[in-house]
């Protein structure tokens, strides 16, 4: 193969790459699943006060974490949005608020022969477009060699928000949001809250009464 032919491979296949990692990130991007549950014949309209329990699930010593504040500030919105007042844990409300979070790892992967030699070595079993199967282009002196290891654990976390009837105990609602770890959510975790917390409450069952003030 000539030089330039072997150039525009290398520039093609150089592209197709370029648009997997794009792929790759959107895919990161995509909003998380929303789960909820309801009690029978639970009442959350003609509930009128709301507080949030003093040491909820985000909390794992003295002191409120930034992100149960985080928390705290974007429920209390979409609360307040739909008709709630927000009260002291004293004040004897009509619902506590708590939150939890919790994470789950999971491997994922192959591991396979490495096809090496040139500029192909190291890429996989099969490369990009299955070209490693073929042992070399024309008779060209290159061959298997070891193995490769694409395997990776990735990290699915699950933000549950849990309304509670003070008088009984009991919970009456619940929502979660489980998506995996992106490196978009590991360094704007505050973001990645508010976006959770919103997909959380478009299910919940009283409307908003009232629009919410701009974050």
């Amino acid at each position: 193969m000539g030089e330039i032919t072997f150039g525009r491979v290398l520039r093609t296949y150089g592209t197709l790459i370029a648009g997997a990692a794009a792929l790759l990130l959107a895919a990161c991007a995509t909003t998380p699943v929303i789960h909820t549950r309801m009690a029978l014949g639970a009442n959350l309209a003609g509930a009128h006060t709301f507080a949030f329990v003093r040491h909820p699930g985000t909390d794992h010593g003295p002191y409120k974490s930034l992100t149960t504040q985080r928390l705290e500030r974007d429920v209390a919105q979409q609360m307040q949005a739909r008709g709630y007042t927000l009260v002291a844990a004293d004040a004897q409300p009509d619902l506590l608020v708590n939150f939890r979070v919790t994470t789950r790892d999971r491997v994922e992967g192959d591991i396979g022969p490495a096809f090496m030699g040139g500029y192909w070595g190291g890429w996989g079993p099969y490369g990009w477009g299955g070209w490693g199967g073929w042992g070399g282009w024309g008779g060209w002196p290159y061959g298997w060699g070891g193995y490769y290891n694409d395997v990776r654990t990735i990290t699915t976390a699950a933000l549950t928000i849990s309304v509670i009837n003070r008088t009984d105990r009991a919970v009456i609602w619940s929502g979660t949001a489980s998506s995996d770890v992106s490196h978009h959510m590991r360094y704007h975790p505050g973001k990645s809250i508010d976006v959770a917390v919103n997909q959380i409450f478009a299910h919940y069952p009283v409307p908003m009464s009232a629009p919410m003030a701009a974050r």
